[in-house]
């Protein structure tokens, strides 16, 4: 978002060094000594609206910590403990978004008081805790399945939620849940922004300066951190629920280090058929699914009925006929396929081309998987009320006559 400010105003020095340097008032040598006083005081004017400035922005990150702070206060006491001391049922997304605050407040609490042991040197504060950060990965991914299940209590749990509005019209609160809660979401992005203004009132020749960079490299460190892992979670989700569509649940989509890049509907051209049939396209890391739609709303059980699955390692992509039909080959099988709707061709052949591409690479460096997947994973699957050990199994093409087993 842009912002506006006004124009400076020309300081006093400014204008009366033009004022002299226009009009004949002095002799050269006083004109001399004038103007080099008034280019001194100018700098030194300088100097002193950045130090403003400069200690405004310091003052922002005190006062708007402490701030936040009184936020997750408010949260605790007046929300947390009165909801989850109360006999009502509470579900399992709010209960998890609610027990969330207390790590928050305690990074946040050690951040204060960092910032008010090292007074203007804010930077340093942040280079001890802003590495504690990534903590925000969690909260930030139940923050959305615990907004879907307070929004829903009108009529899930209407007690839940009148207990919930009591709180809110209470004076020392004055805020909806819902606005405390998406604080923390915010914070974190919050503290780049104070520390880029901040920067930019620094000299880059004074010993702060470099402290305020390397904070600014950790704190986008931890904000990448929390962005891949809500990310990772949220594709892993997404799995779940094309698994929860399948006729059957079958086949099994869950799978280590498996994402889900792309999906839809594109039109199969078969030669059983004279009109074209329209399929489901799930694109994975690893796998290509093409699934019938059986008429059942898309996303309900039952939804999708898988027509086969695809290794990419024997896929091959081009483009025939026109710009609109390209073919899957996948001996023995292939697959002429289109889409009416402008350029969905050309972002298929795209993702396929280039996930093909990805997935040679990886097979070549295969790295190690990253310590917590599998913890993720049972999370993820856990919110869906399944059981890792039903999903961890290889991915196969299930058909009515025979099942024949896939691998990568």
């Amino acid at each position: 978002m842009l912002t506006l400010t006004a124009p400076s105003t020309p300081t006093l020095s400014s204008e009366l060094k033009a004022l002299i340097e226009q009009r004949n008032v002095l002799t050269s040598r006083s004109k001399t000594k004038v103007l080099n006083a008034l280019d001194h005081q100018i700098i030194q004017d300088k100097f002193s609206r950045q130090a403003d400035q400069k200690a405004k922005r310091i003052e922002e990150i005190f006062t708007s910590e402490v701030s936040y702070l009184n936020q997750l206060e408010v949260a605790m006491k007046y929300f947390r403990t009165p909801i989850l001391e109360s006999n009502l049922k509470v579900p399992d997304g709010l209960k998890t978004l609610l027990d969330n605050l207390e790590s928050l407040y305690k990074v946040n609490g050690e951040l204060l008081n960092e910032l008010r042991k090292h007074g203007e040197n804010v930077a340093k504060a942040f280079i001890t805790v802003a590495p504690f950060f990534k903590l925000y990965s969690v909260y930030a991914y139940d923050y959305r399945q615990g907004i879907a299940v307070l929004q829903d209590l009108p009529k899930s749990n209407p007690k839940l939620d009148s207990l919930i509005k009591r709180q809110e019209t209470r004076p020392e609160v004055g805020t909806k849940l819902g606005s405390l809660l998406i604080s923390p979401i915010q914070r974190v992005p919050r503290y780049r922004l104070l520390l880029k203004e901040l920067i930019s009132y620094a000299s880059p020749s004074s010993p702060e300066y470099d402290n305020i960079l390397e904070a600014i490299r950790l704190v986008e460190t931890a904000t990448e951190h929390i962005n891949s892992l809500v990310s990772e979670q949220e594709n892993m989700q997404r799995i779940i629920e094309l698994q929860k569509s399948l006729c059957g649940g079958r086949p099994i989509l869950v799978y280590p280090g498996r994402r889900l890049i792309k999906e839809g509907i594109l039109m199969k051209v078969s030669k059983k058929c004279k009109k074209p049939q329209p399929r489901y396209f799930v694109l994975m890391s690893d796998v290509l699914m093409y699934c019938k739609m059986t008429g059942v709303p898309l996303g309900e059980p039952n939804s999708l009925r898988c027509s086969c699955v695809l290794p990419l390692r024997k896929c091959s992509v081009k483009q025939v006929l026109s710009d609109k039909v390209f073919n899957v080959s996948c001996l023995p099988l292939s697959l002429n396929l289109y889409s009416d709707e402008p350029y969905t061709s050309d972002g298929w052949i795209a993702a396929l081309n280039q996930t093909i591409e990805q997935f040679a690479s990886e097979m070549g460096h295969q790295q190690p998987r990253r310590a917590g997947y599998l913890s993720s994973i049972k999370k993820a699957i856990s919110n869906f009320g399944q059981s890792i050990q039903k999903y961890w199994v290889p991915i196969y093409t299930g058909r009515e006559t025979a099942d024949r087993r896939i691998t990568n």
